[in-house]
């Protein structure tokens, strides 16, 4: 078997285990939560570990992420779970029978069932914070984490503006601007995150943050994907080396992108700026 399959086999068998010990514990997973918790396992394990390298993985929109357990796990939804709701999944009886004895990968190397276990002790805490917890503990950056669940979530989900002030969101955004500064951050997006900020700042001076928001929640979201998925440039296991030049080239687009989607924003908000200097002499007739 050459490494490359055995990288399969491996992920197979852990992943029916898992599933296994879901079933008994009557938790449904959802497919990024399960990549999450096998990335969890492996951290846990060490790099000194035998399966460590078994289980390649690179940084991504949603965290840590692995094609291999992606194309394993479709194939298990399909042929031995049901959904339990839109995005989650139950391992049906049939598999729970027959997966029940699937040990192998367990018996040499039980020190996985003891990182399942703990993973799944408090399952109030699995809910809640585990997803968040697995960007406080092992992004590559720090500031990802209030990148993607304060800027990121508000400007995908609306509702969530009404959550926070736009003072303490322009002060989240500063924070992530300032520790990127302190990385080794593309220089590119650099500067358009810079220029959103500026933008977003000025708006707030002006009292028309809520009202600009449609405008300026495209850029925001779109600068999100376009720093996660560039990311995994330089944060991969060495599984993925020869996808780079795919990744960069995707990459590439993306700035375009949010170039243009920052563009939009400086045009459509250019009046309001420009106001601010003669603001009771034209009104403001137009929401951005």
């Amino acid at each position: 078997m050459t490494q490359h399959e055995n990288k399969y086999v491996i992920t197979n068998d852990l992943l029916k285990f898992l599933l296994y010990q879901l079933k008994e514990k009557n938790i449904a997973i959802s497919h990024y939560r399960l990549q999450k918790m096998i990335f969890k396992i492996k951290k846990e394990l060490g790099c000194d570990h035998p399966l460590y390298k078994q289980l390649p993985f690179y940084w991504a929109e949603e965290g840590p992420f692995s094609s291999v357990v992606a194309q394993i796990f479709s194939r298990l939804k399909k042929n031995n779970c049901y959904p339990f709701s839109t995005n989650s999944f139950f391992l049906n009886d049939e598999s729970y029978m027959s997966f029940s004895s699937n040990k192998n990968i367990i018996e040499e190397f039980p020190e996985i069932e003891r990182e399942i276990h703990k993973i799944l002790s408090n399952t109030n805490s699995f809910f809640n914070k585990f997803d968040e917890d697995i960007f406080i503990d092992y992004a590559p950056y720090p500031i990802m984490h209030p990148f993607k669940y304060i800027l990121f979530d508000i400007a995908k989900n609306e509702e969530l503006l009404y959550s926070i002030t736009p003072k303490n969101y322009l002060n989240v955004f500063y924070n992530c601007l300032s520790g990127m500064t302190n990385e080794k951050i593309d220089d590119e997006f650099l500067v358009l995150f810079s220029r959103l900020f500026s933008r977003l700042e000025l708006i707030d001076n002006e009292n028309k943050f809520r009202e600009c928001w449609q405008c300026v929640r495209i850029p925001m979201e779109l600068s999100w994907r376009t720093f996660a998925r560039g990311i995994s440039i330089n944060f991969h296991d060495d599984f993925y080396n020869n996808i780079i030049p795919t990744w960069e080239q995707d990459h590439t687009e993306n700035i375009k992108r949010l170039t243009k989607s920052i563009e939009f924003v400086e045009e459509k908000t250019g009046n309001i700026i420009n106001s601010s200097s003669n603001r009771n002499s034209i009104p403001l007739n137009k929401r951005c």
